[in-house]
Formats: structure tokens, sequence, C-alpha cells
């Protein structure tokens, strides 16, 4: 399986999870986050504190655009960082 669709599946499962929608072509992600859970901006600020770049584009969308020389758990680790995040901002 490419990592593409590693990557749009795992951000796939986030969806309602403080996720509304996700849009991947290739290994670029753009990340609609609920508005009621947070701005992109505080997403990707504790993204980074996670060790996970990111950047805020229209409110509440993240863009997610890894290195070509990603590795699929690298991927998953952002992905994770990512899903915990959501969690800390839903509680």
């Amino acid at each position: 399986r490419s990592l593409g669709t590693l990557l749009e599946t795992a951000l796939g499962e986030l969806v309602g999870k403080g996720v509304v929608a996700v849009r991947c072509a290739g290994l670029w992600a753009g990340i609609d986050i609920d508005p009621n859970v947070a701005t992109g901006r505080e997403v990707c600020e504790r993204l980074l504190a996670r060790g996970v770049l990111a950047k805020d584009t229209h409110g509440s969308t993240i863009r997610l655009a890894p290195p070509l020389v990603v590795t699929g758990d690298e991927l998953l680790f952002a992905v994770a960082q990512l899903e915990a995040v959501l969690a800390e901002l839903r509680s």
C-alpha cells in the first residue's frame, strides 16, 4: 500500500473525532478541524510541541506536506499526535 493511501486512511479515521473532512493528494493532506474544537493555529502549535510540523490555512484547516523520504511509521506517528491533540482539545 502506498504511503499516500496509508496517510489518507489513517487521517480518515479521525473524522468525527475533531476532524470534519480530509482531502489528500499523495502525501499532501488538507485536514478540516471542527471549529467548535479548535482553530487550525491552535492545533498546529500543539503539534509543533509534539514534534510534528503542520501549517494552518483558512482558519480551521491544517495542511500536512511531509518530505518524500518520510516512512510509514513517521506518518503514523504524526497522525497519532494529531489524534492526541484533538482528544486534549475536546476534553
